[in-house]
């Protein structure tokens, strides 16, 4: 069996690789192998709107089956890609399916990283439709949740939690929450406001085991022992490339990419989570969790195939919805040698701005849309704003582009 393009990873990098073809007018023949049982489908809204009913599960498809079909591209479901044999462009399934490609696109996303051995139905890893619908279940069945990691999906599936009533504990190892992925402002605040609805918070708590023999039991390593009804646990992730270093492709915290995309080995991508992408802005590789990156390097993927390659240049963003605040963060904030803060906390609608050398590198914006979008086109123009100059809200950032 051979296909033009063949995708491993049925995730948002994959699966818009095949859909940007197409609309492409890419006229190869295409597949896609993902061990899901579903065709692709959205991730963001499984720790959001999915679990209060909000979000419907027909609503979480991209596409629908039929579209695959009307389009000829062919979905393996339920199909495991062991092995990349480059010399003779051929993947290898657990079943022992050989399928051959012209060109190899890798979006096999993030692993979890596991704290206990095993999971059952009262330990949850939140990284599917089915753990979401287990989920969804326990939130509406029980009283009392318990959520290690404080992290964007341990924070959100707290949000919802108390928005049920349930009484809501999180666990986090390090001394604050969203240690890599906030600033201490953004991080305090949110705290200060999860607290407020009724969560609370373990700081510097190590989970040492977790048993579910009649009972919950979360037990931490000072002793203290909690019983919530079930678990969820979030304490991220890691690249899974471990497919590509098999198959001799370079990876350092992900499978290394130039600007379009291309991995070490000819006709092989990789694009999404498991990427590692250098920023020339931030004079950085980085590996980004997040789906405006998957879609970017998808897009960026499909212009390679099609022979009008582009380069990845996009500014990063995220999002994150917790109750009634819309967090939104555009650009990398590591390196940064000041903050300044625009708006007013009190207000719940702020941003945090973040400069190095003077340059404005990132901005993390609560409720703050305006902000967010100005502040992300500035940085992407290398505008020269000054920091007093976003800091005073009379400022029109426009005038800065």
């Amino acid at each position: 069996m051979m296909f033009d393009v063949l995708i491993i990873g049925g995730g948002q990098a994959g699966s818009m690789t095949a859909i940007n073809l197409r609309k492409q007018k890419f006229e190869g023949s295409i597949a896609i192998i993902t061990e899901e049982a579903h065709h692709p489908y959205q991730r963001p809204p499984l720790s959001k709107g999915f679990l209060t009913g909000d979000f419907k599960q027909e609503n979480l498809f991209f596409k629908s089956e039929s579209y695959y079909e009307k389009n000829k591209i062919r979905v393996f479901l339920k199909s495991h890609a062991v092995s990349i044999e480059t010399k003779k462009q051929k993947v290898i399934l657990g079943s022992g399916e050989e399928i051959k490609y012209k060109k190899l696109v890798i979006a096999t996303g993030s692993k979890l990283n596991k704290i206990t051995p095993e999971e059952d139905e009262k330990i949850i890893y939140l990284n599917s439709m089915s753990k979401a619908i287990n989920l969804k279940k326990r939130l509406e069945e029980h009283k009392s949740i318990g959520i290690i990691g404080a992290g964007y999906i341990g924070l959100e599936v707290a949000a919802t939690a108390k928005k049920m009533d349930l009484k809501t504990t999180v666990f986090e190892a390090e001394k604050r929450i969203m240690q890599r992925s906030a600033s201490d402002e953004i991080a305090n605040f949110i705290k200060n406001y999860h607290e407020k609805m009724g969560v609370e918070f373990k700081l510097g708590s190590r989970v040492q085991k977790i048993s579910t023999e009649n009972k919950t039991r979360i037990i931490l390593d000072d002793g203290q022992v909690s019983n919530p009804d079930f678990v969820v646990i979030g304490v991220g992730v890691h690249a899974a490339c471990d497919i590509a270093q098999e198959a001799g492709i370079d990876c350092n915290n992900g499978i290394l990419v130039d600007e379009t995309c291309l991995t070490s080995e000819e006709n092989i991508y990789a694009a999404g989570d498991c990427a590692s992408y250098y920023f020339s802005r931030y004079d950085s590789r980085q590996r980004l969790e997040s789906v405006q990156n998957a879609i970017d390097q998808a897009t960026t993927v499909s212009a390679s195939i099609m022979g009008a390659p582009i380069t990845y240049k996009s500014i990063p963003w995220f999002w994150s919805d917790q109750y009634d605040l819309k967090i939104q963060i555009a650009g990398l904030s590591q390196d940064s040698d000041l903050l300044v803060t625009r708006g007013n906390k009190g207000d719940c609608k702020f941003s945090v701005c973040h400069f190095k050398n003077s340059r404005l590198m990132a901005v993390e914006c609560v409720n703050d849309q305006k902000t967010f979008m100005l502040g992300k086109k500035l940085i992407e123009t290398e505008s020269k704003i000054t920091p007093e100059a976003i800091e005073n809200i009379q400022t029109n950032l426009r005038d800065w582009k």
